[in-house]
């Protein structure tokens, strides 16, 4: 037999070789096989099959050694294929030797070769050919059919009279024979539509050559509904491999399934390790009950589960590796026993999780009883205490019970309306002066000029429009107390000097003494802004920085402690109710509105929107619908993005053709082919086709390529 005009050289990858790859490999050399080499084995594979899952599919993380479906081919002595026609026959490519190198051809090109030639001896052979589910034709130079199998006629709707006077480029065109001519080189997988019948059809046009000289063609014809319905097929059955893959993936049980024998189907990728010699799904297909490859409890369920016909547990109570089975029957349509599914449960994993969960529970209430504790000393001291339930805040409060209890100065820095005077408050209230004056004031509230007098004092008579009899100064005022210097990056820089003299030195000289008066004064500062943005810019002290910088505080913002949003919202609209008589509450929904909104202006924001919100609202609800009004500053009006196909107004028949236009392709891109996106669409097959193909006219060349392959 004369196959050499039909060896090809084989297309070969790994299974890690990207499938993109793979397919514009396909495209430059239209191979209808590649084939993938895993662990010395040699698998085939259809183009077909990975062009079809890549267009349908394109984001899906595919490997190509998901595609091997097909056992591993034998690579024959090309001089002995004789001796093994029907191992050839049973597949659809296969592997020879020839001239010292690898190359394969396809079983088409095998009958061929023998269908082209008579022989008696091969009258089976013709039979043969006359019963592939492929409509196979053999074609002379001048386009006539010199011979044809009954389902090339049927697909083509040609009677057996039709064919003596047919000219097939008449039926598929010229051009792809051309093509097969000036190359040389197979066609393949190319969608036509005949034109007796419009019918799409994928054909594979393969030159017969003999003697290095072309002699015709061979055509290969699928019918295209079958192969959609079949690759539709393929890729259902794979979807459900994924899932039930994926499912079992997830599963935190070990999860096996044995035939009624104890065969081993399939396993989970989580297993117990102490259940196993070796990893289960190495084990695929053997009996694994026979051969002691896992712990006798589980041979065990198995024998219960055949014997009784029902689901059955058993516990293995070793102390090093205690474990529950289960083993669920399944049985075929009538009644026989088919598979049975074991689950095992580690039970130390679930000791160490209940333990786990016991200590969490045990810090939780240790952290309540925390919680509370500071809450307590905070309001028997002030009568109030600070409202929160964030870890965050936790800390900066137990960092503010830990300073209280020495007289060391204190800087809190933080966004404006965080609470940073709220924790100075609860510092002065945890230490030993809480029974002296908390002395407030906003450097940023009382002019330069005055500042100093404010903070020092006068003596009498010290300028014009002094008092007569003097003034105490803020320092002297929080003796034996605290004094909480609020906005301190805003005091001016004359003043700077004295202030850190006097934090310093303990005295200050009141404006228009020349004695110092000494004081005992706790100082607690707060910024808003980066006090070491301004020493570098020259606009603080450096001295004075390092000098109130003792014991620094970060006051964190409310849109990194979601968890204070509701308790804050309700403690402000607690105080609402209590101040007017109201019994106003918030929704959940607009808890959870305010809890997503990123409060610029932090706590002293939110309680303003609260007041705000229990004014605007006229029952006693508050619902997500006011919230949403302030927060968001929600209008009534249409979205742009829905006016944003029209630039301007059309007559509304051009404006359907286009929205249909553009539905049509974007179901055809998404779906691969005129069969699914006509299902998508809710319309018949043949209209898609119709307009799809009205669309492709308008479209340039490279479109049209692509659109002519997803069909």
């Amino acid at each position: 037999m004369d196959l050499t005009g039909y060896l090809k050289d084989p297309i070969i990858f790994t299974a890690d070789t990207p499938p993109d790859f793979v397919s514009r490999k396909i495209h430059v050399e239209e191979h209808q096989f590649v084939f993938v080499r895993i662990d010395e084995q040699i698998y085939a594979v259809k183009s077909f099959s990975i062009l079809l899952a890549l267009q349908s599919r394109p984001d899906h993380p595919w490997t190509i050694s998901e595609f091997v479906t097909s056992p591993a081919l034998h690579v024959l002595p090309f001089e002995d294929l004789t001796l093994h026609v029907l191992e050839v026959l049973s597949e659809e490519v296969s592997l020879v030797h020839h001239a010292g190198k690898l190359q394969y051809f396809q079983r088409e090109d095998f009958l061929l070769t023998q269908i082209s030639e008579p022989n008696a001896d091969i009258a089976w052979l013709r039979n043969l050919f006359a019963s592939i589910p492929k409509g196979l034709m053999i074609v002379d130079l001048h386009y006539a059919v010199m011979n044809s199998n009954k389902e090339a006629q049927r697909m083509l709707r040609l009677s057996e009279k039709d064919l003596p006077q047919i000219r097939l480029n008449e039926l598929f065109g010229n051009r792809y024979f051309q093509h097969v001519q000036q190359t040389l080189t197979p066609l393949l997988n190319q969608v036509v539509s005949t034109a007796n019948t419009r019918l799409a059809v994928l054909v594979d046009f393969v030159p017969l050559i003999s003697n290095q000289t072309m002699t015709g063609f061979a055509l290969v014809i699928q019918d295209l509904p079958s192969v959609e319905s079949m690759a539709m097929e393929l890729d259902a059955v794979k979807e459900v491999n994924q899932d039930l893959e994926a499912i079992l993936s997830t599963i935190y049980d070990e999860i096996i399934v044995v035939d009624s024998e104890g065969k081993l189907l399939r396993a989970s990728d989580h297993f117990i390790a102490g259940n196993w010699d070796v990893a289960p799904h190495q084990l695929i297909g053997q009996h694994i009950f026979r051969q002691n490859a896992c712990v006798e409890l589980l041979g065990n369920v198995f024998k219960e589960v055949k014997r009784n016909k029902k689901k059955t547990s058993l516990l293995h109570n070793a102390a090093e590796c205690p474990f529950l089975c289960v083993g669920n029957p399944v049985f075929t349509d009538k009644g026989k026993l088919d598979r049975v599914v074991i689950a095992s449960r580690d039970l130390t994993e679930v000791s160490r999780l209940e333990r786990e969960l016991e200590e969490t529970r045990q810090q939780s209430e240790s952290y309540r009883q925390e919680l509370a504790r500071l809450q307590s000393r905070i309001t028997q001291s002030q009568g109030s205490s600070p409202v929160y339930a964030s870890p965050r805040m936790h800390n900066v409060i137990r960092e503010a019970e830990r300073v209280a209890q020495f007289s060391a100065t204190v800087l809190l820095t933080g966004e404006s309306g965080s609470g940073k005077e709220v924790i100075a408050n609860t510092i002065h209230s945890l230490s030993d002066r809480r029974d002296q004056p908390f002395i407030k004031i906003n450097c940023a509230a009382i002019p330069g000029h005055l500042l100093e007098s404010e903070l020092f004092g006068y003596e009498k008579g010290a300028f014009s429009g002094a008092k007569q009899e003097g003034k105490k100064g803020l320092f002297m005022k929080a003796h034996h107390g605290t004094l909480f210097l609020d906005e301190i990056s805003e005091l001016p820089f004359e003043t700077q000097s004295k202030l850190l003299r006097a934090i310093q030195e303990r005295e200050v000289y009141p404006v228009g003494a020349t004695v110092p008066v000494t004081f005992d004064v706790r100082i607690i500062a707060a910024a808003n802004r980066s006090l070491t943005d301004l020493v570098a810019n020259g606009k603080f002290r450096e001295d004075l920085y390092y000098r109130i910088n003792v014991f620094p505080i970060e006051v964190p913002p409310l849109r990194t402690r979601t968890e204070d949003v509701a308790l804050l919202a309700n403690h402000f609209l607690f105080q609402f109710n209590q101040m007017y008589q109201r019994n106003l509450r918030l929704s959940r929904s607009a808890i959870e509105l305010m809890e997503a909104y990123e409060f610029p202006g932090n706590v002293r924001e939110l309680q303003n929107i609260i007041q705000r919100m229990a004014i605007k609202n006229d029952g006693d609800l508050i619902d997500d619908g006011v919230v949403r009004s302030i927060l968001m500053k929600d209008e009534p009006t249409t979205s742009k993005k829905g006016l944003s196909r029209f630039t301007q107004v059309i007559p509304l028949k051009d404006a359907m053709v286009q929205v249909e236009q553009e539905l049509v392709a974007l179901a055809v891109k998404k779906f691969g082919t005129t069969t699914q996106a006509a299902r998508a669409l809710g319309i018949s097959q043949s209209s898609v086709s119709r307009k799809y193909n009205r669309l492709k006219n308008d479209m340039d060349s490279d479109s049209r390529d692509d659109v002519y392959r997803t069909e």
